[in-house]
């Protein structure tokens, strides 16, 4: 017997367990009440799933435990500010969720700069899941996006560690990004 690996990407039922957590999480956010991602949690736990995914799934629910209550220590209420968190946990296909309400809303340069995180967060989920030609291509558009708007994120404080988690991912795939192509 295989071993069924987490995959997102390919597998149905990931993607379904990803997106439901993640909108649980967001809502629960949102709604100040950390029930919302745990009821969630425990219905997938419920189900009879393969050792990956429950896996997954508690790690997941392990994450948001922690995250929830550093914001709601912090009183971390912009999304901007969530997301950096969010970042730090690791927690790059939720923080995709997040900015990507905001970048429907806005315009202009600052929806340029939005869509560079969103982009950088992609590349992130690639790299995970080892599709790393696509983390570089999508890594190489972030970088360009955040370099040129990255002023329209003013109080985000991971902007220079994004670049910089760019450039290794960039660099260890031996190509170079150099912040000068356009796409």
């Amino acid at each position: 017997m295989t071993t069924a690996r987490f995959d997102p990407f390919n597998k149905r039922l990931a993607r379904d367990i990803r997106n439901s957590l993640s909108r649980a999480f967001l809502r629960a956010l949102a709604a100040k009440d950390q029930a919302v991602f745990k009821q969630c949690g425990e219905f997938h736990l419920q189900q009879i799933l393969p050792p990956a995914y429950q896996k997954y799934v508690i790690e997941r629910l392990k994450k948001y435990e922690k995250v929830y209550r550093l914001i709601e220590q912090e009183k971390i209420g912009q999304n901007l500010q969530q997301a950096a968190v969010f970042w730090d946990f690791d927690l790059y296909y939720e923080m995709h969720e997040l900015l990507e309400q905001d970048w429907q809303n806005a315009s202009g340069d600052r929806r340029r700069a939005l869509q560079g995180l969103i982009r950088a967060v992609g590349m992130k989920i690639h790299a995970e899941n080892n599709k790393m030609r696509a983390a570089v291509s999508m890594g190489t558009k972030a970088q360009v996006d955040l370099q040129k708007y990255g002023r329209e994120l003013a109080g985000f404080v991971k902007l220079d560690a994004i670049l910089a988690e760019i450039e290794r991912i960039t660099a260890a795939t031996g190509k170079r990004t150099g912040g000068n192509r356009g796409n």
